[in-house]
C-alpha cells in the first residue's frame, strides 16, 4: 500500500502525457494551499488521488478536496483513484464533499495494495475518457 497511491497517479500521468494532456501532480501533504489554489483555476479535469486512512481519503486529500469545494473552479470532469488495504468509503466521502462542483464523474479507480494490470488498465481507459472529454471541449 506504501507507495500504491502514487504509483497510480505516475502511470495516470504518463498515459495522459501520451495523449497530448498536461496534467499537474500535487503530493498533498507538502504542497502549496496557493499554488494548488492557481492550478485548480486553470483545470477542465480534476482527479483526486488518495490512500485510504480509516475507510477514508487522507486528510491532506479531504482537506485539498474542502477547499476545491469552496472555489469553485469552472472544472467540468472529474475522478478519483486511489489504493487501499481491506475496504473503502472514500469515493463516497470525496464525492459528497464537492457539491459546488457542477462536474461530471468520469469514475473511480481503486485498487486493493499495489496497483496491477487489470487497475492499470482501467488508469488507461480513464486517460481516453478525459482525452475524449477534452476533445469534445475542444481543448484538443
Amino acid at each position: 500500500m506504501h507507495g500504491s497511491t502514487e504509483a497510480m497517479v505516475d502511470h495516470l500521468i504518463c498515459a495522459l502525457a501520451e495523449r497530448g494532456i498536461a496534467s499537474e501532480k500535487f503530493n498533498l501533504t507538502v504542497t502549496d494551499l496557493g499554488r494548488l489554489a492557481v492550478s485548480l483555476l486553470d483545470a477542465a479535469t480534476l482527479v483526486i488521488g488518495s490512500s485510504t486512512v480509516l475507510m477514508g481519503a487522507h486528510p491532506s486529500v479531504i482537506h485539498a478536496t474542502a477547499v476545491a469545494n469552496v472555489l469553485r473552479p469552472k472544472v467540468r470532469h472529474a475522478a478519483i483513484i486511489g489504493s487501499y488495504g481491506w475496504a473503502t468509503k472514500m469515493t463516497e466521502q470525496l464525492t459528497a464533499m464537492i457539491p459546488n462542483l457542477k462536474v461530471e464523474l468520469l469514475g473511480t479507480v481503486l485498487c486493493k495494495g499495489l496497483p496491477q494490470a487489470d487497475d492499470l488498465a482501467a488508469l488507461d481507459a480513464l486517460a481516453d475518457t478525459i482525452r475524449d472529454r477534452h476533445t469534445a471541449l475542444g481543448l484538443l
